[in-house]
């Protein structure tokens, strides 16, 4: 555990200088990158390890245009890899998402897909592709040419012993 938090540090610590680096000449085209911990909800995954590193990428597909409440509401759709895993369990969630912004700061998330997973079995371990889904929230920390963010989301699989939260920190380029 001690080793995945020193992971999650260094991570977070390099997504900030990338984004101070580039805050003032790179626009943002959509490609948003996270990193940090999942927490399996229970059975052998959970014995496993109570924290995962977590890791995962988002990229905007289409605006949407809706007719909104509120002037400053937005949607897009958009398309995530995560992966997570901790030694013989792994988990490749591949999503398509919807997303709203409910103004500049805050934002979620609801999506669907298919995920590609490894855990142990007998004496060694299984592949499975199966159906996935996620629902989050997040918040905009900062704004401008590359953003950073914090986000929460549950990631659900057919294979419930394959459910858990994940907190991230990310930037959008």
């Amino acid at each position: 555990m001690t080793k995945n938090i020193t992971l999650v540090a260094i991570a977070v610590a390099g997504l900030f200088a990338v984004q101070t680096a580039s805050a003032q000449t790179s626009p943002v085209n959509g490609l948003s990158a996270r990193v940090g911990a999942f927490f399996p909800t229970g059975g052998a995954a959970k014995a496993e390890s109570k924290t995962w590193l977590a890791v995962g990428l988002q990229y905007k597909v289409r605006e949407l245009s809706l007719a909104a409440k509120s002037p400053t509401y937005k949607a897009h759709l958009a398309v995530s890899v995560d992966f997570y895993n901790r030694n013989d369990y792994r988990v490749v969630p591949v999503l398509v998402n919807y997303v709203g912004e409910l103004n500049e700061k805050l934002f979620y998330t609801a999506g669907a897909g298919v995920s590609f997973s490894r855990k142990p079995s007998g004496g060694g371990t299984s592949q499975n592709t199966n159906f996935a889904y996620t629902l989050g929230v997040g918040y905009n920390l900062t704004s401008g040419a590359t953003p950073v963010f914090v986000e929460g989301r549950f990631f659900g699989n057919d294979d419930s012993s394959l459910n858990g939260y994940g907190l991230f920190v990310g930037v959008r380029f």
